[in-house]
C-alpha cells in the first residue's frame, strides 16, 4: 500500500519500555526490599528502605553494582577456584559486611560476554551470596549476551557495561537482592531453584529495557 506524498514513514518502532513506561521507574518501586547481609556467620535477608515516606527516593537506597572484567582468554590453571579471584571475592565480603543490595557487571569476551571459568567460578559465588550478575560483551560490541545455559547468569542482551549497570541498580531497588543459600560454594536444589526463579524476574527486565 501506498502512501500520500509528503506523509512521514515509518522505518523503525521501538519495543523497549523507557521513562512512563519502564518498569523500574519511581513509581514502580516498594518502599523497602529485602537486601543480604552476613550476621553471626551467616547470610540472612535485611530490610532495605527505598522510598521515604512521601515517596521519595532515599540516597541510601542505591544498589552497589561493580564491574568484573575478563582480561585474560586462558586461566593460568585448569582448575576453576573462585578463591584465585581476589578482587571478586573480596567485594562480595564487603558487600555483604556493608552493602545489602549488590550485583556484578561481568564484562566479558565480545560479543557474548564470557569469562574465564575462575571468573565464572567466583562470579557463581555472588550469585548465591545473594548478589544478582549480568554478563555483557566487552566495549560496544553490538552483540547480544543471553541468559546463560544454567539460568543463573542474566543476560545483558546488546547493552554497554555502563548502561548494564545502571539497569542492574534500577531492578534491584525493585526486586530487592537473590535469595541467599546457606552455603554459598555448595548449594542446594531447592536453593538452585529459588535463584533461578528470581533471576527470570531480573531476565524480564533487561528483556523488555
Amino acid at each position: 500500500m501506498g502512501h500520500a506524498p509528503g506523509a512521514p514513514v515509518l522505518t523503525f518502532v521501538p519495543n523497549r519500555r523507557h521513562t512512563s513506561g519502564s518498569a523500574v521507574n519511581l513509581r514502580q518501586l516498594r518502599r523497602t526490599v529485602d537486601g543480604v547481609t552476613r550476621s553471626a556467620g551467616s547470610l540472612t535477608r535485611t530490610p532495605v528502605a527505598i522510598l521515604d515516606d512521601d515517596n521519595h527516593l532515599l540516597p541510601t537506597a542505591i544498589p552497589e553494582v561493580r564491574f568484573a572484567k575478563s582480561a585474560r582468554y586462558l586461566p593460568k590453571s585448569p582448575e576453576a577456584n573462585c578463591d584465585d579471584e581476589v578482587e571478586i571475592m573480596a567485594r562480595i565480603e564487603r558487600n555483604l559486611a556493608v552493602e545489602p543490595l549488590a550485583g556484578f557487571v561481568a564484562e566479558g569476551a565480545a560479543p557474548g560476554g564470557n569469562m574465564v571459568r575462575v571468573m565464572d567460578a567466583a562470579l557463581r559465588r555472588a550469585i548465591f551470596s545473594g548478589m544478582p550478575v549480568v554478563k555483557v560483551g566487552r566495549g560496544n560490541a553490538e552483540g547480544i549476551s543471553s541468559r546463560s545455559a544454567d539460568g543463573l547468569f542474566i543476560g545483558g542482551s546488546n547493552l554497554t557495561a555502563n548502561k548494564a549497570r545502571i539497569l542492574l541498580m534500577a531492578a534491584l531497588m525493585k526486586l530487592g537482592s537473590l535469595p541467599p543459600a546457606v552455603a554459598p560454594e555448595e548449594p542446594t536444589d531447592e536453593e538452585i531453584s529459588a535463584t533461578k526463579s528470581q533471576v527470570a524476574a531480573y531476565q524480564a527486565i533487561f528483556d523488555s529495557h
